[in-house]
């Protein structure tokens, strides 16, 4: 059994420095890997990653944001191993957390588990006192808390493990957030998996969070509640009213002071006094008591009320979900955007055509780049960058120039590089834009790794064909010479550096069909 660690993760490069750190002092004696998924980040953490490539088995995949359960999903399609643990990158992991969960899994397996959260000495007062509210046993948190040793346990999505066969029978992970780990529990369970509480197995969960954001997550809690109810009306549980029951208990006792009746209101106050002081002893501070105080009630009422609205809104009005709350649920964008890439001589241009012989559209990069250099603009910036050189009798780029230039310099064509791409992007959004009836489109680009327009793709296709292959074509082709090529060659990634960082590969020898290898991924990707 090997694992593979799944970390999503949208804009939070320290989280994952955190992250990578504890993992890089785990005392698993086993070999292990990580697989981290950014989810469309504005502010990547691949500058992170790369600091732990040494200490850690690190693979490191951007994508377009389409919310945490399906990048979880498309890092279990990545992963190696066959066990997988998930984590939210605002976790810290103990030393012995990997052993911990290899010795339960080994002494009585499981095809999936979930597990407590704490709070370290160093996280802030105002997360210990919302990690006190989220898992005490005073609280709706109990179970999450690790306080009841249950065999039908839900996971929580910042802790949990599944089995890749039990993935691959379910699908994963759906599109509504927060509620999509309970929702595959669910599935999980309808399909026969058992589940199981690890209690020793817990993480230091950050909570990234001040009141504002835990106010608008535990609405959220509430509101997909009655959603999952309407869905698996089997695993509904009255306590799930617990906190709408104590929301309105709490209103009401303050009206029947009206009454001259007090004692629903003295109930209540025993109650909170209970809470104050567990919290200030767990966390040895009053002022954590006071904070605990708060964080309960805003736990109970937001997730309460919302709970009621959901429930009106869902149950009794019958209006769907998707409609009632569209922030609840991740909605994949389309079309499926495909990259194709290879190296000079590859064959890229003979199958891009084969691919619209199949009726899908391909955005061809350099012919798009060609003219965007034909702008007024573009022809100024470049000009100014390389001189007047690079112009021809019309004052038009010369692009065989250009290209003599850039291509034997890559700090050059990295210039050049920065003044084209920005446009050609515009022109590729817009390009899609054109297309968004289509369920598949190919961006095809040489350089499609070094401009970073890979970030554009949801799958990536690397052609491969054998050095000497590939020069004898370009220079059938461009009528030129052998160094030449291998110049050019020599400034681009290498195959096993693009195939590596690729999807799905195809051989585009003499010895090999490319039509059916490019069908064949089609049909996988349709049916993904």
């Amino acid at each position: 059994m090997q694992f593979s660690i799944i970390i999503p993760v949208y804009n939070r490069p320290n989280e994952i420095q955190e992250l990578l750190q504890s993992l890089s002092l785990s005392n698993f004696q086993k070999p292990f890997e990580i697989v981290i998924i950014e989810d469309g980040s504005t502010v990547c953490c691949e500058d992170i990653v790369q600091k732990f490539q040494d200490k850690l088995l690190i693979s490191y995949f951007y994508k377009s944001n389409s919310g945490p359960g399906d990048s979880r999903n498309f890092g279990m399609k990545k992963a190696k191993g066959d066990y997988f643990l998930i984590f939210d990158s605002d976790c810290i992991i103990p030393e012995n957390y990997l052993t911990l969960v290899d010795q339960e899994l080994t002494n009585s397996f499981v095809d999936f588990f979930g597990g407590a959260d704490k709070a370290l000495d160093s996280f802030s007062k105002i997360q210990k006192a919302i990690n006190f509210a989220m898992t005490s046993f005073l609280t709706t948190g109990g179970i999450r808390g690790g306080s009841e040793n249950i065999s039908a346990f839900q996971p929580r999505s910042f802790n949990m493990g599944i089995s890749k066969f039990a993935f691959e029978k379910s699908k994963g992970f759906g599109t509504i957030h927060p509620g999509e780990d309970p929702d595959l529990t669910i599935r999980l369970w309808q399909l026969g998996f058992k589940s199981r509480l690890f209690k020793s197995a817990f993480v230091y969960h950050k909570r990234r969070i001040d009141w504002e954001k835990f106010k608008t997550q535990v609405s959220k809690f509430g509101k997909a509640r009655p959603i999952l109810n309407l869905r698996y009306s089997k695993y509904q549980k009255i306590v799930f009213w617990f906190p709408t029951f104590f929301s309105i208990g709490f209103l009401l006792s303050i009206a029947f002071l009206l009454l001259l009746i007090d004692w629903p209101l003295k109930v209540y106050f025993g109650y909170f006094v209970l809470l104050f002081l567990a919290a200030s002893i767990q966390n040895k501070s009053l002022e954590i008591g006071f904070y605990a105080l708060k964080a309960t009630f805003i736990q109970f009422f937001y997730y309460g009320f919302s709970f009621l609205y959901s429930f009106l809104k869902i149950s009794i009005a019958k209006i769907k979900p998707e409609i009632a709350f569209p922030e609840l649920f991740f909605v994949k964008k389309t079309p499926i955007i495909v990259g194709l890439t290879g190296g000079i001589g590859s064959g890229k241009t003979t199958i891009a055509n084969h691919i619209r012989s199949l009726g899908f559209p391909v955005y061809i990069s350099d012919d798009e780049a060609k003219k965007v250099l034909e702008k007024p603009a573009i022809i100024a910036k470049i000009v100014n960058l390389f001189g007047e050189q690079i112009l021809d009798k019309v004052q038009k780029i010369d692009k065989n120039i250009l290209s003599s230039i850039v291509f034997s310099n890559s700090e050059k064509l990295k210039s050049l590089n920065q003044i084209v791409h920005p446009e050609v992007k515009l022109n590729f959004e817009n390009w899609v834009d054109s297309n968004k009836k289509s369920k598949i489109i190919f961006k095809e680009a040489a350089i499609l790794f070094e401009s970073g327009s890979y970030k554009d793709c949801d799958y990536v296709i690397s052609i491969s064909a054998p050095q000497a292959l590939r020069i004898q074509r370009v220079v059938k082709r461009d009528n030129c010479d052998e160094a030449r090529v291998l110049s050019r060659i020599k400034n681009q990634l290498s195959d096993d550096d693009r195939n590596s960082k690729s999807d799905f590969v195809v051989q585009n020898d003499i010895n090999s069909d490319f039509k059916s290898q490019v069908d064949a991924i089609i049909t996988t990707i349709l049916n993904s």
